[in-house]
């Protein structure tokens, strides 16, 4: 039974990273039309930025507020200069199906550039990275109970993340403005909404989600230009899983997926992770073809 206890909240702990991860991809679906298959690049990038201040004698605190920062910069950097140019070609071009994949394509590109700089900076090299408490398990008289104070850390942070986001989206203006942006842009301009700031604003924000997914899940691996690439397909999955359109369908999918991974490790075979990944997908898929909390209208822009 403890060991059923502890891989339920190892698998929560990591699908709260993998939830984090997810909304990033989420909130550029929602306010760019985006699949951002570079989203754990930047979280890479970033997250050597904080290994590196880290190494050099600062704060971990300090390094993490750097990195945040670092992947919202990104974001936007990735919006204004290679995205929002090829929304317009996007929108010239008379082939829908080549529209559609030329943002997808340039996403993969991002990925394989920051790799390269990450190899060219960093030499390559492979790190550790500390955790923001000390992961100790805690006591319960002479046993141990089966989670720790980090298990407890990541998983404030993904309530904090999904409860402010939730916040933003559905109580503040700029919130309301990025999802009238998303779901008819045209409207969205014509009541005066600056649709373009919406999505830069879109990327700057996934791009913090990034990092600090990338923050949480390095220290239980290790940091390297490739290290995140399987959080990509997870998180891609969850997404999906859970609706693309859906902050909530994000953190639930991404649960799912973290517990799912954990069950399969303990108690099967953990060459049989991406076996499982596929078949939850295709159920989920032939169910609810839109995720489990995915919307049915239609998107336009």
């Amino acid at each position: 039974m403890n060991t059923f206890i502890s891989t339920v909240i190892t698998g929560t702990t990591n699908g709260a990273i993998f939830a984090l991860a997810a909304l990033g991809l989420v909130i550029v679906w929602r306010g760019a039309g985006v699949v951002n298959f570079a989203q754990m690049g930047q979280a890479m990038f970033t997250t050597y930025i904080a290994s590196n201040l880290i190494n050099s004698g600062n704060s971990y605190w300090l390094a993490f507020i750097v990195a945040l920062i670092s992947g919202s910069l990104l974001g936007m950097v990735i919006d204004l200069l290679i995205m929002r140019p090829l929304a317009h070609k996007k929108s010239s071009s008379s082939t829908k199906t080549l529209a559609a994949t030329i943002p997808v394509i340039a996403s993969l590109g991002i990925l394989a550039i920051l790799q390269a700089l990450a190899g060219v900076f960093w030499a390559g090299e492979e790190r550790g990275f500390p955790t923001p408490v000390d992961n100790f398990y805690f006591k319960n008289g002479d046993g141990t109970l089966p989670f720790s104070a980090f298990n407890l850390f990541v998983i404030g942070v993904v309530l904090i993340v999904l409860l402010s986001l939730t916040y933003f989206f559905t109580q503040t203006g700029v919130g309301l403005g990025m999802r009238a942006a998303a779901l008819n842009p045209e409207v969205a301009r014509l009541s005066g909404i600056k649709v373009s700031r919406m999505r830069t604003l879109s990327w700057a924000i996934s791009g913090v989600a990034g990092s600090l997914a990338g923050l949480l899940i390095t220290p239980s691996t290790n940091l390297s230009p490739n290290s995140l690439d399987l959080i990509l397909i997870v998180a891609f999955t969850a997404a999906v899983v859970g609706g693309l359109d859906s902050p909530l369908g994000a953190v639930i999918g991404g649960l799912i997926l973290g517990i799912g991974i954990s069950l399969v490790t303990t108690y099967g075979s953990p060459e049989n992770i991406f076996l499982a990944i596929l078949f939850l997908l295709l159920a989920v898929q032939l169910i609810r073809p839109d995720g489990i909390l995915g919307g049915k209208q239609v998107r336009r822009g």
